[in-house]
């Protein structure tokens, strides 16, 4: 092992008996740990058990949206939420094309940007964030154009995302750190394939500055799966239950990811280099043949899919997000028509501090001073930004 890694090693274990900042000692900590090494890179281990790390209030301490009534307050495809000075919340909304920004009290401020193909448009608008000083930046995932707008929404800067071949191989996974997105860039993998036999895409998660330019590949991991099936005649191409691709997200000291295997988090730094994993020992449960009908519910197909060689248990995480006090949150996997989506809070040193179950009709996009800030679909499919306030410890 390197002297390096020993001194990791070393701190990761001093961290451990350290309540990390922003976070209440009862949820500091957290079940018990065990580093071991693994070719030089730490792991730690950790027993989840029945762990809290914090409980969603019942009510939003703040919601956005009306079925009918100003353009403003009425969403179609919510991308992403975040909050910038002031408490200002910067919400992107794909269906408008639109940027819209509100006061910390939820009144409405301006709207930046539209549908469009020139300079502060979107045609795909994958998210938006605020930055230093007022500014906003904005990706558009089909145009591979990061925008800059100023304090008043006036086009600061527009930059073309370099490396990319096509955009639908491009995914944006949010802002990296202070200065730089994560991406997700796909490599297709074999299209040779006989009945039942499926291959797997492989994910270069890169890091661009806000100017385009490439920073640097952080990581390679797994994509999804898909095969081929043959059925009278027809030759079908589709994804391969219970495999996922890989998710990441960017925080101030590089990029966490998962594979979606296992309840698993990889921490690498700017540089690509992996620096620990964060592990929970247990693995998630087998499928069963209602999760296969959930995932399949069409019953020709999931007869046909039986004929991949399908994994034996069912995904692991499938969605990362880091707080702003540098915790990592998973997401675990969650079949369709779930009532409540299972997050799992990793401290920065790869220590597990305990779960937060949220109702699964709020996607979380951000955690933020304490609150969550996502959207919450109703039974009409109508979105509302909403903030809910975190109650830390169990």
């Amino acid at each position: 092992m390197k002297p390096t890694h020993l001194f990791f090693t070393a701190l990761v274990c001093i961290a451990f008996s350290q309540p990390a900042v922003g976070i209440s000692q009862e949820a500091a900590a957290g079940p018990q740990a065990v580093v071991t090494d693994s070719a030089g890179v730490p792991v730690i281990t950790s027993t989840a058990g029945d762990a809290v790390y914090a409980r969603v209030a019942d009510e939003p301490a703040l919601t956005i949206g009306l079925v009918e009534g100003p353009d403003a307050l009425m969403f179609q495809r919510i991308v992403s939420v975040a909050r910038g000075e002031e408490g200002r919340l910067v919400v992107a909304d794909a269906g408008w094309g639109e940027i819209r920004v509100f006061d910390a009290g939820g009144e409405h401020v301006r709207t930046i940007g539209r549908q469009g193909e020139g300079p502060g448009e979107f045609q795909s608008l994958s998210g938006a964030w605020p930055g230093s000083g007022g500014n906003i930046f904005a990706v558009d995932g089909w145009q591979l154009r990061i925008t800059e707008f100023g304090p008043v929404g006036e086009i600061a800067r527009v930059s073309r995302i370099e490396g990319v071949g096509a955009p639908i191989f491009f995914k944006f996974r949010g802002p990296g750190g202070p200065e730089s997105i994560v991406s997700s860039i796909k490599t297709l993998g074999s299209r040779d394939l006989s009945h039942g036999e499926a291959s797997r895409s492989s994910m270069a998660f890169v890091l661009h500055r806000l100017d385009g330019s490439i920073l640097g590949t952080v990581a390679r991991l797994p994509g999804a799966a898909d095969g081929i099936l043959r059925s009278s005649g027809d030759v079908l191409n589709m994804p391969v239950p219970f495999i996922l691709e890989s998710a990441a997200a960017g925080h101030a000291a590089g990029v966490a990811a998962t594979t979606g295997e296992a309840y698993e988090v990889r921490f690498f730094d700017v540089d690509g280099q992996l620096s620990r994993i964060a592990r929970l020992a247990e693995a998630p449960p087998a499928w069963t043949e209602e999760h296969l009908e959930a995932w399949v519910p069409n019953a020709r197909l999931r007869a046909l899919a039986e004929d991949f060689p399908l994994p034996a248990a069912l995904p692991g995480y499938d969605r990362l997000t880091a707080a702003d006090t540098g915790e990592i949150w998973a997401q675990r996997y969650m079949l369709p028509r779930g009532t409540t989506a299972h997050w799992d809070v990793f401290h920065p040193d790869g220590r597990y501090l305990g779960r937060v179950d949220v109702p699964a009709s709020f996607r979380l996009y951000a955690v933020n001073n304490g609150q969550l800030l996502g959207v919450h679909e109703d039974e009409l499919g109508v979105q509302h930004v909403q903030v809910r306030d975190l109650r830390l410890g169990g």
